[in-house]
């Protein structure tokens, strides 16, 4: 993308998804300087200061950003913006970021709370953030936080494509029925009914090659969460004929896994032929105990399960980190990239088209993501 009036800046040091997006778009990223006055509390406990090292004024800023330590980050962030705006004269500032800072915290489960996602909405409105550009929000309600431009990419299309790309390979390898006849979409709970519905749509298509659809089956997990204790997740069993299938539950966000190695569970207790779990947004917390102390590691806690295989993107780098180098945890894990997904989402911003174009009227999704690695690959180098 040759464009002198666009720059490219990271939203912290050494962010590789910034890296990445930087050499798919060939524009070189704008040196910054981040500076932490460190106190005697230790690292990301002090103040920071931030400096742009380039003249980028009268221009566009992309700011590119991806989340692993969000209060320490999200301030850098808005302390970024503020610069490129006040000192350095930018014209317009888009941030890119692929997870939302805290789209956990979109509702009130009881009284008392922060909404926080709304306030972090709030926070970049307030320095001056033009547009911002995501990936698949926890919520869609999240949409009506902001009162600025933002483009949300929905990642079913890539999911849609690699789904009925792994089961045609499954038909040679394992003997199954064609079109999906040997494939259940799982809905680990609830509030993924309607996304998985869509998706079954996506991949019946992909596995016809045309806008007949084939219909693909759906399983149901139920399950309760407790708020009061974190992580902790009670499930009353699945709902759907899932015996001898292959079994692929799909989520937005694996935080401490709990909800997908129950449906996993359930699905194998139900006859399940191969469990598969799919999410966007992977951090793979370790397990804590009652009294404090650590217990298993995720890589463990996966090694354990009843997941064959788990499908990630590589929005959080922290855990694609842990991926490339725990040989336990790249048994079991696939990393595909999303630097396809928003370079062109960039290009086509530039151009002044809709990214509704892009998801619909490029015929070969699989031009929108990279496999960097699939599961039992040595880890990623």
């Amino acid at each position: 993308m040759e464009d002198r009036d666009v720059v490219l800046m990271p939203g912290k040091q050494n962010d590789p998804f910034a890296r990445d997006l930087s050499n798919y778009l060939g524009i070189n990223l704008c040196p910054v300087q981040f500076t932490e006055f460190r106190t005697d509390a230790g690292p990301m406990a002090g103040e920071t200061k931030v400096e742009v090292k380039e003249n980028i004024r009268g221009r566009t800023v992309y700011i590119l950003w991806s989340i692993e330590y969000t209060n320490y980050e999200l301030m850098n962030v808005l302390q970024l913006i503020d610069a490129a705006i006040l000192s350095s004269g930018a014209k317009r500032i888009s941030l890119v970021c692929p997870e939302f800072p805290c789209a956990r915290q979109d509702k009130s489960h009881e009284r008392r709370e922060s909404l926080t996602s709304r306030l972090v909405a709030r926070l970049l409105e307030s320095v001056g953030l033009d547009e911002m550009l995501t990936a698949d929000l926890h919520s869609d309600q999240i949409e009506g936080h902001f009162r600025i431009s933002l483009d949300h990419l929905r990642t079913r299309p890539i999911w849609g494509h690699y789904i009925a790309r792994r089961y045609k390979r499954w038909e040679k390898e394992l003997g199954l029925a064609p079109l999906g006849q040997d494939l259940v979409l799982g809905v680990p709970d609830a509030g993924r009914a309607r996304a998985v519905r869509e998706l079954s749509d996506e991949v019946g298509k992909q596995l016809r090659q045309s806008e007949e659809k084939v219909k693909i089956q759906l399983a149901h997990h139920d399950k309760h969460r407790s708020w009061e204790k974190a992580g902790q997740v009670e499930s009353h069993g699945l709902l759907g004929d899932v015996e001898n299938k292959v079994v692929w539950f799909t989520d937005d966000l694996l935080a401490s896994g709990s909800t997908l190695f129950e449906a996993a569970k359930g699905a194998k207790l139900a006859g399940a032929r191969h469990v598969v779990c799919s999410v966007t947004h992977a951090h793979g917390f370790d397990r804590i105990n009652p009294d404090g102390s650590a217990g298993k590691t995720f890589a463990e806690l996966l090694e354990d399960s009843d997941i064959d295989e788990l499908v990630v993107t590589d929005t959080h780098p922290r855990f694609i980190e842990r991926v490339r180098t725990d040989s336990r945890l790249a048994s079991k894990t696939t990393v595909l990239s999303l630097t396809p997904l928003f370079g062109e989402a960039i290009q086509r911003i530039r151009r002044g088209q809709t990214l509704k174009e892009m998801m619909t009227r490029i015929k070969d999704h699989a031009v929108l993501y990279w496999v960097v690695q699939e599961a039992g690959d040595k880890p990623m180098p």
